[in-house]
């Protein structure tokens, strides 16, 4: 085979190493001279024929849910092939360009190698290598130093996906009694809406699985662009289409998975829930409703009293079977056809009424499903046009389809018109229109997040590691997103990936907030965009790299995944397991953390029950590291049992009266909307969304995608004219909050009116600024009493185009 020398290239980061004659000095001391440049680091310089190879098994993506089982070639202690595991059944095989990139992504040149110390200003991006004990003890110091100032919710810590080889724990929060800034406020603006009605997490993969896809006669995506968000998943797209589904896709642009459908629907940006309520006022003037679903399984037929808006009821005493705690919950009245009278919703041998009002003890009661025709008067078929700027019969055929050409499914994803402000009118209208046709809890429909689903009950018999009780996190008083903006104790923070960035908006005031900081430390795999903000960075592994031969367990949609060691760590990059001890140990508390994974993993098996008894580490690595636990290829949800108070779809909400959306409002955008005076300013809405070629900021790093997908802004042929705006032009893109400049890409997929972005990228991939300086950071009051908090309105964003 000969000798063949390897290289990719020299490193070159702006700003990394930059302006310091210490520079290439400072590695040195460090002992890694050679480490200024990709040649020395990422292969072995020499590759001979006699070389060793091996063969590795892990779990790939979680940021996607992709979840693949991989196969992973070394070769001379190199990464070089990455194959599906050919253990898990053919139909389970899976693997996406983004899994074959990891053999270059791991080797990518934005690598952190060394731990690193600041020497300039915050911003900068001046660094000089330091050891891992100077690192470790500057981070401590800084955290003891500030609990014992401020108290311990001083300090703020928070992991996110990336930065981790095997994740899934979080021990530094709980022993240091951190604050972890609360809800995330991001992906879970239609889950705030759907959750009162359906059930907490009851719109998510865990239940969902699109192996029910090819069930359906109609499969409605919307807003959701499988073809790239989760590309794994679109053979259950292409599985429908085959079996006879209709194919409807709803978005403002027309994406890739807007092309393989039977119909697209270009809506106007922000009024989805727009057409959804248009969608209702169909069915309800046609009749396409059904009755025995509305009165088996919905709260449409529960009484509510038109003076005050409560629904009207009975208290009950309700015994929790875990805790044994006793609460009491509200018994909703139904008026009985039978005997014309009131009576308790689940009392055997009724018949509830669907519409009318009575008179009883001074009131007058009247049926939810009465209030809802009366309160969508306005929203006719005409309104919904208007706003959404789709064809009257264009609605109604989409409602038709929906409630006729069943059973069918509507698909929404964690992107689109989920980061608008209204994103939980949104969820919220999607529990109506569920309601009215029964699409759901049954063979081939259902509402939701759909991913590959599977048995998450048998990832609850998993051991959680305890902590003594005196570990606990901090209460959290403030969400990490509001910290620019509210007062708050955070004077140190620590985050394993950038989480200041890629979790917030309107990046400008967050880093402005984090260079007020006393301190600020990072561990990542990469030179995410807030590396260049932090005191101390510590270089993290990948998931292919570990110290050990064993790595995480993970759920793998129905198979549970021991992860194996492929590859040294590089550089002087550490586990996120191993980091947490270093830094515990400051404290004398890494003694109550694992010693390693693979006593991590064996605590976690050690009390297996359900459909993963008798896995063991043994077992897995007899089967190339996966174990089948689902017992059944079923894909359907077993009955209509929703885990709210009453146990069905419950439309009305009552808590939300206050807010006026006890039936879904539709309200506009928050800036996004044509009467916004804003809008002469700033004429076009910013949208971002998925790329086959990243997940959020992931794979930034991967020269390969590089090549052919930079920070690059979709506008639609007429927009771009009326500025003098050609493909390939350098464009600077601007608002209130900031500006950035990327490269034009004149597209005819793009709705005028509008620019489109994949979701961000590293800052020193853009020649000035980066996406998150313009977008918008406005929170919905009401949402702090929804499950997730307020949604982040990413796209809910106006800005102005121009030539830089």
């Amino acid at each position: 085979m000969g000798e063949k020398n390897v290289s990719q290239g020299t490193l070159s980061r702006r700003g990394f190493l930059k302006a310091t004659g210490a520079a290439a000095g400072a590695l040195g001391l460090a002992g890694a001279a050679g480490m200024t440049t990709a040649q020395d680091w990422l292969a072995p310089a020499q590759a001979h024929a006699e070389g060793e190879e091996k063969v590795a098994y892990l779990c790939h993506q979680f940021h996607c849910l992709g979840n693949c089982c991989l196969k992973c070639t070394v070769r001379d202690g190199r990464l070089a092939l990455i194959e599906p595991n050919d253990a898990v059944r053919k139909e389970d095989q899976r693997i996406c360009l983004r899994g074959i990139n990891e053999i270059q992504h791991v080797y990518a040149a934005d690598r952190i190698q060394t731990p690193l110390k600041r020497v300039g200003e915050r911003g900068e991006g001046k660094f000089e290598a330091i050891s891992w004990d100077e690192a470790i003890e500057t981070i401590a110091n800084a955290i003891k130093e500030s609990q014992e100032k401020y108290g311990d919710n001083s300090f703020f810590f928070r992991k996110s996906t990336e930065a981790s080889s095997a994740h899934g724990f979080d021990f530094l929060s709980k022993l240091l009694h951190a604050e972890t800034g609360g809800n995330w406020g991001l992906d879970r603006g239609q889950a705030n809406g759907w959750n009162p009605g359906a059930g907490v997490g009851s719109w998510s993969p865990g239940n969902n699985s699109l192996a029910e896809w090819p069930l359906a006669s109609t499969v409605i995506f919307l807003g959701d662009n499988i073809l790239e968000s989760g590309i794994v998943w679109s053979r259950g797209l292409f599985d429908a289409k085959e079996a006879g589904a209709k194919i409807i896709t709803v978005d403002t642009r027309f994406s890739p998975t807007a092309s393989k459908s039977d119909q697209w629907i270009s809506v106007k940006p922000g009024t989805d829930a727009a057409l959804i309520i248009g969608m209702i006022r169909a069915i309800m003037d046609e009749g396409w409703c059904d009755e025995e679903f509305i009165k088996a399984h919905t709260g449409y037929p529960y009484l509510i009293d038109e003076a005050t808006g409560e629904i009207y009821g009975e208290m009950r005493d309700v015994t929790n079977e875990k805790t044994g705690e006793v609460t009491q919950k509200k018994a909703p009245y139904v008026w009985d056809a039978v005997s014309s009278s009131a009576r308790l919703y689940d009392e055997e041998g009724i018949d509830p009424a669907i519409e009318g009002s009575w008179k009883l003890d001074g009131r007058t009661l009247t049926t939810e499903f009465s209030v809802l025709k009366k309160a969508y008067e306005p929203y006719t078929l005409d309104w919904a046009s208007q706003i959404t700027s789709v064809p009257s019969e264009t609605i109604k055929g989409l409602a038709d389809d929906y409630a006729n050409r069943g059973p069918a499914f509507i698909c929404f994803g964690l992107g689109g018109p989920d980061k608008y402000a209204n994103a939980d009118v949104l969820g919220h209208a999607l529990v109506l229109v569920t309601a009215l046709t029964g699409n759901i809890g049954k063979k081939g429909c259902g509402t939701g997040w759909y991913g590959a689903g599977g048995a998450f009950h048998s990832t609850t018999a998993l051991r959680a590691w305890e902590l003594p009780d005196e570990f606990k996190a901090a209460k959290s008083e403030c969400e990490m997103y509001n910290m620019p903006y509210k007062d708050n104790n955070i004077h140190v923070a620590l985050t394993f990936g950038d989480a200041f960035t890629l979790e917030a908006a309107d990046a400008n005031s967050m880093l402005d907030w984090v260079k007020s900081l006393d301190f600020y430390a990072i561990c990542d795999i990469y030179h995410s965009s807030a590396v260049d903000y932090a005191d101390i960075v510590l270089p993290a592994c990948t998931k292919f790299e570990c110290d050990e031969e064993i790595t995480d367990l993970r759920n793998c949609k129905g198979y549970l995944a021991l992860g194996q060691k492929c590859i040294d760590p590089l550089f002087e990059s550490k586990t996120d397991l191993e980091v947490e001890r270093l830094i515990a140990a400051q404290w004398g508390y890494d003694q109550y953390l694992p010693k390693s994974h693979e006593e991590y993993a064996r605590h976690r098996l050690s009390e297996a029950k359900g459909n993963i008894e008798g896995f063991t580490i043994e077992a897995f690595k007899a089967n190339q590291g996966v174990l089948r636990f689902l017992d059944s290829d079923e894909p359907m949800r077993s009955s209509c049992q929703f885990t709210t108070e009453t146990g069905r779809l419950e439309p009305y909400y009552e808590k939300q009266i206050k807010f006026g959306q006890a039936f879904p409002v539709y309200e506009t955008p928050n800036e996004a909307f044509e009467e916004n005076p804003l809008h002469e300013q700033y004429p076009l809405v910013f949208v971002q969304g998925k790329s086959r070629f990243r997940i959020h900021a992931y794979y930034s790093a991967s020269s390969w995608f590089q090549e052919y997908f930079g920070p690059v802004v979709n506008i639609s042929p007429g927009d771009a004219q009326t500025r003098g705006i050609e493909t390939g032009d350098e464009v600077r893109i601007s608002n209130d909050r900031g500006t950035f400049v990327c490269t034009a890409l004149v597209n005819n997929a793009i709705q005028p009116g509008t620019l489109f972005m994949a979701e961000t990228t590293y800052n020193h991939y853009y020649p000035e600024g980066f996406l998150q300086n313009v977008t918008n950071s406005y929170r919905q009051e009401r949402c702090y009493e929804m499950t997730h908090g307020p949604q982040i309105p990413y796209n809910d964003t106006l800005v102005e185009i121009e030539k830089a």
